[in-house]
């Protein structure tokens, strides 16, 4: 029979999710499954529990948001057990990447089923730091976005809160000299607005910031932009959410397996929502040697078929 560790973010969703899990634990018992619960008391545990703890159990779940299955991911890297799923956050980026939904019940029968598909990582250094991440990595006015959400606009969710801190952002930021290397290709220089890398397609709480990128694809989908005047910064995040923006004026859409960046002035680094580092100015991101073997619905799979 199936063990299951299901590592419980009670802070995620604003605090919501410690006061639900007892309806959502009964769901569990109604169900039969073998499965134990840990609960995370202070960031970085969900990485400490999943190392610790995660090779006693089949699978290891990730129950909270985007940050969760950031910390979980990282303490189950490298080992043999496999990844999953239940999506309880208020973003849920990477949760929908892969084609679950917010419905909890749908999101145990895909646990249940136990398909799974091998998910490319990435690696992100920031100065003295490092981190994998499942999902996206960025940095300049997106992940001060993000350092923002922690203690700005909690009167506010999802997509309206980080739109709002975004427009917020994007009208105090300043420009940061930055020297760009992607892969073996020559240096690029500009006035930094935003880049984001990764394996997922959205962030933020859905705005489609590397549109039709998917997580079995072996290198990275990256966005970046220089040297725009604040109207046109404006004008892009309002049609960042459909992805409109690729192919427009001052953005630049690649695949790459590794970018190195040199800035200026230090900008904060975000992965799924957790800051790596607050002011870094030597930043590289690059494909893992390893996957992820996650749980996946067949969606997922069926996607997978079609497109690799």
């Amino acid at each position: 029979m199936t063990s299951y560790l299901f590592i419980v973010n009670p802070n995620a969703r604003n605090g919501d999710i410690g006061g639900m899990w007892p309806k959502v634990e009964e769901e569990l018992v109604k169900r039969g499954l073998n499965y134990s619960v840990e609960m995370t008391k202070e960031p970085k545990h969900a990485i400490e529990i999943a190392k610790s703890k995660g090779e006693e159990f089949d699978v290891v779940v990730a129950t909270g948001g985007d940050g969760t299955v950031n910390e979980v991911a990282n303490g189950l890297y490298g080992s043999n057990t496999t990844f999953g799923l239940l999506p309880l956050g208020n973003g849920n980026d990477f949760a929908r990447g892969i084609k679950f939904d917010d419905n909890y019940h749908k999101s145990l029968d895909i646990l249940e089923k136990g398909l799974t598909c091998d998910l490319t990582v990435g690696i992100v250094k920031a100065d003295e730091d490092q981190r994998y991440f499942v999902n996206i990595v960025d940095t300049g006015v997106g992940a001060t976005v993000s350092v923002a959400s922690f203690t700005e606009a909690k009167w506010l969710r999802g997509f309206v809160k980080y739109y709002y801190l975004a427009l917020k952002k994007l009208l105090q930021y300043r420009l940061v000299n930055c020297v760009i290397k992607i892969d073996d290709q020559d240096e690029l220089e500009g006035k930094l607005i935003i880049i984001a890398a990764g394996v997922g397609s959205r962030f933020g709480s859905g705005f489609q910031i590397l549109p039709d990128n998917y997580h079995f694809f072996k290198d990275f989908a990256v966005c970046y932009a220089f040297n725009l005047k604040k109207l046109r910064q404006i004008y892009l995040l309002n049609i960042l959410k459909s992805g409109k923006h690729i192919g427009t004026k001052g953005v630049e859409y690649i695949r790459a397996k590794k970018v190195s960046l040199k800035l200026e002035k230090g900008l904060p680094v975000e992965v799924e929502g957790e800051i790596v580092n607050f002011a870094a100015t030597d930043i590289s991101f690059e494909v893992a040697p390893k996957t992820l073997k996650t749980i996946v619905p067949q969606e997922f799979l069926d996607l997978q078929k079609e497109l690799t």
